[in-house]
């Protein structure tokens, strides 16, 4: 019986400075990890450069095909269940000018393009480590798969240049003049239960996830890490909005922990947003939300009044976010600026 593609997996690729070996490595690998799902195989048996020695007989066989099939195409369709035909298609997709491979729902899970300097591929959380570790053997590094969507995302620059300006590690806080700075503070509960359960969810996006954002990429159980990039995904009524922003900061300690993020190119507003926890020498567990905010670029400075109607919808909902899981909520403090 074959596997079904209940597990839609996520789009990876290979980094723009991954070397040769590295691409054919994964394009191979990926093809082998999902074999058991794939129903078809479209390799173009044509190549930008000459084929290299290693793939000349499949070339030969391939084209040998395409003869016999008596119809002006460059493209062979292959069955990945047959050894056969799977060993023509290793052989030839890392040097073809096109391949792609489609599942047994007729969906895109593999593409190799441009003779193996353009590839992606739909993954299932098991098939990722045997992509990797291909790499690896081949001479790459674990870090050459990187995720479609964080691919994209680092050709992005940061929008603003008070990088850091939340102070995420800092109980005071001194915010950038010319700035729409705000800040406010709850109350969340008390106790070291209290505690364990805030300090892990507010490093690990839970305040944006309980408030009607999704992360993409998945996190998958890793914590975020300064430097990595992310969209974060809402909803409103048919439509979704779509956010780049990096991870500036996070902070993890036995008296605080927060995550800081700044917007990418291309965010509705330009700056710097913190999530901040920390505990009192009584046990009193506070959430401070803290947030530099300036218009984004292009059309959403014209729509920057209406962009600070949502931004105070969705604070009270970060305020809001980690309280119904703490006994004991209620307000402490507040100040906007």
């Amino acid at each position: 019986m074959r596997a079904t593609s209940r597990d839609d997996g996520v789009w990876f690729t290979l980094r723009d400075d991954a070397s040769k070996a590295a691409q054919e490595a994964a394009i191979r690998a990926a093809l082998s990890a999902q074999r058991d799902r794939l129903e078809r195989v479209e390799i173009d048996v044509l190549s930008d450069d000459e084929w290299p020695g290693e793939a000349c007989a499949a070339v030969r066989v391939a084209e040998a095909r395409l003869a016999a099939q008596r119809r002006r195409s460059t493209s062979l369709t292959l069955d990945p269940r047959s050894d056969e035909d799977l060993g023509l298609a290793m052989a030839l997709a890392p040097h073809s000018i096109g391949g792609s491979a489609t599942d047994d729902t007729g969906a895109l899970v593999w593409d190799a393009n441009d003779t193996g300097t353009s590839a992606a591929f739909r993954l299932a959380s098991s098939e990722v480590a045997a992509v990797r570790a291909a790499v690896e053997r081949a001479g790459g590094g674990r870090d050459d798969v990187v995720t479609l969507v964080s691919h994209h995302l680092g050709r992005r620059r940061l929008g603003y240049d008070v990088v850091g300006a939340t102070a995420p590690g800092e109980e005071a806080w001194r915010p950038p003049s010319r700035w729409r700075a705000y800040e406010r503070t709850v109350r969340l509960g008390a106790g070291p239960e209290v505690w364990e359960e805030v300090s892990t969810s507010v490093v690990s996006w839970e305040v944006k996830a309980r408030s009607g954002f999704r992360v993409d990429p998945p996190l998958h159980g890793l914590p975020p890490r300064a430097g990595d990039r992310c969209w974060l995904v809402a909803r409103a009524g048919p439509f979704r909005l779509r956010e780049p922003v990096q991870v500036i900061e996070t902070v993890s300690s036995d008296r605080r922990a927060a995550l800081a993020y700044g917007t990418l190119d291309g965010h509705p507003v330009t700056g710097e947003e913190a999530f901040i926890v920390h505990r009192e020498d009584d046990g009193t567990v506070i959430l401070t939300l803290r947030s530099l905010t300036r218009p984004g670029r292009g059309l959403w400075r014209v729509l920057f009044p209406a962009i600070l109607v949502a931004q105070r919808l969705y604070r009270r909902r970060y305020l809001r976010a980690l309280v119904p899981t703490a006994p004991g909520a209620g307000q402490q403090d507040s100040a906007d600026g």
